[in-house]
């Protein structure tokens, strides 16, 4: 007789540490910052200092998730987004040699390029909103993005723990982007995008498989769009028609 296998799933852990302090910097082409940052394109950058603060993204997946696909795109709002949550990719830390060696370890100074950080929420918008369906297609996308496979770069690396329970596969992501890629696998399914085109945060996990709007608030609007669309010109007609028979 078989023994049944253990069912223990992988785990998924990531710290983020936030900043001690950010400010925003408009900077133009070939300009040098401090940190040896030399600029290619104009814009707006978020540049400051890892503190010592951290948090475990994981123990709140589904809002980050969440939070990030529905920032704004304006500096203020990723420069709130960083102080929440961290640096997104790792390659926007400073990084130190270490002598002797060619291995290099990351600094605190961070410079984030808002074009930069705009270009990634936009391929993962696109990933959500194609997410619910799947495909081989998106399936690459992720895997690419959990893992480029370039050695020298970040990825998701993976250990092996041992407690009371037994063995624990943990999953441990190199930076914050591959942590949203890899929590984004576990919600695929719910990720929604509200149907009321004007919702200031539209995208959503459902909860219920037929949810095709983020609240009941937007879910309101949008039926009384409709009834106004359908009934709105005679209910205007009737009210006229009673203003002159009065």
């Amino acid at each position: 007789m078989s023994k049944t296998p253990s069912t223990n799933l992988p785990t998924q852990s990531y710290l983020a540490t936030k900043p001690a302090d950010s400010r925003i910097l408009a900077v133009q082409p070939g300009q040098e910052l401090p940190g040896g940052w030399v600029m290619d394109n104009a814009g707006h950058v978020i540049a400051g200092k890892l503190g010592k603060q951290k948090v475990e993204v994981f123990s709140r997946s589904a809002r980050v998730l969440e939070d990030f696909a529905n920032t704004s795109g304006d500096p203020e709002s990723i420069q709130r987004f960083t102080r929440a949550y961290g640096v997104l990719n790792q390659n926007d830390r400073e990084y130190h040699s270490i002598q002797g060696t060619s291995d290099f370890i990351p600094g605190d100074r961070f410079l984030i390029h808002c074009d930069e950080w705009r270009d990634a929420q936009q391929i993962f918008r696109a990933n959500w909103e194609a997410g619910r369906n799947g495909g081989e297609e998106l399936a690459k996308r992720l895997s690419v993005a959990i893992a480029p496979g370039v050695s020298a770069g970040p990825v998701v690396k993976a250990r092996v723990k041992w407690s009371r329970r037994g063995f624990q596969l943990e999953l441990q992501p190199d930076d914050l982007w591959r942590a949203l890629s890899l929590a984004f696998i576990g919600f695929s399914d719910r990720m929604r995008k509200c149907q009321n085109p004007t919702c200031d945060a539209p995208y959503f996990l459902a909860t219920r498989r037929d949810q095709r709007y983020c609240n009941e608030k937007c879910a309101r609007l949008v039926a009384n769009r409709k009834w106004w669309d359908k009934h709105g010109q005679e209910w205007r007609e009737n009210r006229l028609d009673k203003r002159r028979s009065a």
